[in-house]
Parts: structure tokens; C-alpha cells; sequence
């Protein structure tokens, strides 16, 4: 065994592992649930944890409400993904990258009755998570779900393929920007390491998801920084976008991924926040990026009344609310937070 698998394989409470691994091996058929607004973490976490558990025979549904970024589309079984749960019959939910079931949007929604009686494994690292499970794995130090996933299969035992190890890397580098977030610590380097050890190649996650964008993206990112407006001196900076935007640019609403973080990257600014609205003129959504010391998460979930959350550096919001309403409530909470 090696070293960083010596590390790795017991830095989760051994009850939970043997609590999880309990549902899991009296389950067959078992459904993995991405939340909404999909991202490289929670695609790669479900078809990651899909790999591995299929290796010890079990029947595995991957399913987010939203098709997966094209970005993704090189990720082995990205064609196995669904957006509905079909006839609900599943012995076992694992609910991936969220400790709200809220979050899993349409799946919810159309299959709340299902979801709220079914038995759950949850499987999170975000400091906001509560748990949605009858178990709880939930590790605010993991860079990703993903790397949480390693920890778990580490522990448990459990077989990695090649494929699983691609899916799982990809959650790891997108959750970190390929380790360049405050989030990555010298675990996750190890998990890394055994991830590349087990087949999985950077190039080939790093090429799509960072080098290689469509020019409507491209369009679309230079309307939001040409229409991007400042306020603090600079420090902060927001921009936001709809339906229209999206037209002009000749995009599609996957492509405004990591939008925020392009509007952070800008020299000066400590906190970017993008507003989106696309198909309904009353559902507005929020991406926060912050540099400490203030705090994605906290602000995402004070002004959305506990409808927000993430990670300190980076977090988002929903709101039942135009988004011009929004904007000004949430750039003049900013501003007071930052002492403008």
C-alpha cells in the first residue's frame, strides 16, 4: 500500500463508513443525485462513486435536473446521466455535493413525496450542509465532494477503476481551479496522486474545462465584463445577465459557468458577484466569489433568508425576484459588509 493510501484511508468517523457501507451493500438498485446547475464536483462525484459501486455489482442511476456542461461531455458514462427519476425504484438515494434536497431542483420537485421517505446517503463538504441523510458524510476540510469520495472508497475498501478516477480527478480540479483555491490542502494532493495512480490524466479534464471554450462563450464573458460595474473603490464588482444576454451572445446558460470567478480575477477586487436570470423574470440566481476576510457562504445565506450557501470563498443564492430588485439588495448589503 502506499503512503498517501495510508493516509487516506481513515480520515472519516469509521461508524459513518460502516453505516454507509451498510445501505449500500443491502441496496441494489441505487440512484446518485447531482444538484442543479450542475458543476464538475457533483457530474464527477456521481458518475465517479456510479464507477465504483457498479464494480461490486450494484444497478446505478446518475441524475441531475439539468444536462451536464458540454465541457463535460469527455466524462466516461456522461451518457448514462438523467434528468428524471423514472419509476422511483430505488432501495438506496445517494445525494452528492449538497446537504439540502432542495437542491437537487426538478428532481425534487417532481419526486419530492419519493425523496422525502427514501432512505439517503449524503455525501458533502460544503460549510453550510445540514444533512438530508438517514447517514451523514460531511467534511467542511475536503476541497470537493469528490476528494470526500476517495476518503470513503479508501476506507471502505472499495474498488477504483480508470474511469472512476477520471470522474472523480475532474471533480477535484474544478472544485479547486486545478489547486490554485485556498480550499486545496496537502490531502488533496494525496487524493490526487492516487487518483493519477489509478489511470486518470490532468490533460485530459484540464484541456476542455480551462483551454478550449466556444466563441459564444467567449461573447458572452465580454459582454459581462464590458457591462460589469464597480463600487468600494474597486473592491467589489458586479454584472449580471439574462435571457437576452444570452441571445445576443448566441450562448447557452451552461456557459456562464465560473462567470463570478472571471469577475474576481479582476486586480483590486476582494468580492464579485454575478446575477442571472434567463427563462423566468422572477427567479434570480446569485454566484458570490469573496477573499478573506469575508464570507460567500454567511452573506449567501443572510440575504436570501437561508435560500444560499457554499464555501466561504465561493457560494450562491436563489431568489423568487427580479433580478434588478435583487441586484441592489444584495450590492447594498455588500457594500455595508464591506464597510463602503
Amino acid at each position: 500500500m502506499s503512503e498517501d493510501a495510508d493516509t487516506l484511508n481513515s480520515q472519516i468517523d469509521p461508524v459513518l463508513v460502516e453505516q454507509a457501507m451498510t445501505l449500500i451493500t443491502s441496496s441494489q438498485r441505487i440512484a446518485l443525485l447531482a444538484h442543479e446547475s450542475p458543476d464538475g464536483d457533483c457530474i464527477g462525484s456521481a458518475l465517479g462513486l456510479a464507477h465504483i459501486l457498479r464494480q461490486l455489482g450494484k444497478e446505478c442511476i446518475p441524475a441531475c435536473a439539468d444536462a451536464a456542461p458540454q465541457n463535460l461531455s469527455f466524462l466516461p458514462g456522461i451518457e448514462t446521466l438523467q434528468q428524471t427519476l423514472c419509476n422511483e425504484a430505488f432501495d438506496l438515494v445517494i445525494a452528492l455535493d449538497t446537504g439540502e434536497l432542495r437542491r437537487f431542483g426538478r428532481l425534487y420537485e417532481d419526486h419530492k413525496s419519493f425523496l422525502d421517505n427514501a432512505t439517503i446517503l449524503n455525501i458533502d463538504h460544503h460549510i453550510s450542509s445540514q444533512g438530508c441523510g438517514q447517514v451523514n458524510i460531511i467534511d467542511t476540510t475536503a476541497a470537493a465532494t469528490a476528494e470526500l469520495i476517495v476518503l470513503f472508497q479508501q476506507q471502505a475498501g472499495l474498488p477504483l477503476n480508470k474511469a472512476a478516477a477520471l470522474c472523480l480527478l475532474t471533480g477535484v480540479i474544478t472544485d479547486t481551479s486545478s489547486f490554485q483555491f485556498t480550499n486545496t490542502t496537502p490531502r488533496t494532493f494525496e487524493v490526487a496522486a492516487l487518483l493519477l495512480r489509478a489511470g486518470a490524466i490532468p490533460e485530459s479534464i484540464v484541456q476542455p474545462i480551462y483551454r478550449t471554450r466556444p466563441l459564444a462563450q467567449v461573447r458572452f464573458q465580454a459582454m459581462i465584463l464590458a457591462s460589469a460595474q464597480t463600487s468600494c473603490g474597486g473592491r467589489l464588482i458586479w454584472s449580471q445577465a439574462t435571457g437576452a444576454t444570452l441571445t445576443a451572445a448566441g450562448a447557452t446558460p451552461e456557459m456562464d459557468d465560473n462567470t463570478s470567478g472571471l469577475l474576481r480575477d479582476i486586480e483590486g477586487v476582494q468580492v464579485a458577484a454575478f446575477f442571472k436570470s434567463y427563462d423566468d423574470p422572477n427567479i434570480t440566481r446569485l454566484s458570490l466569489r469573496c477573499a478573506a476576510p469575508y464570507n460567500a457562504a454567511e452573506i449567501c445565506q443572510r440575504v436570501s433568508n437561508g435560500e444560499g450557501g457554499g464555501h466561504a470563498r465561493a457560494a450562491g443564492a436563489s431568489f423568487h425576484v427580479p433580478i434588478e430588485d435583487v441586484t441592489k439588495l444584495v450590492v447594498a448589503e455588500l457594500e455595508r459588509v464591506m464597510n463602503c
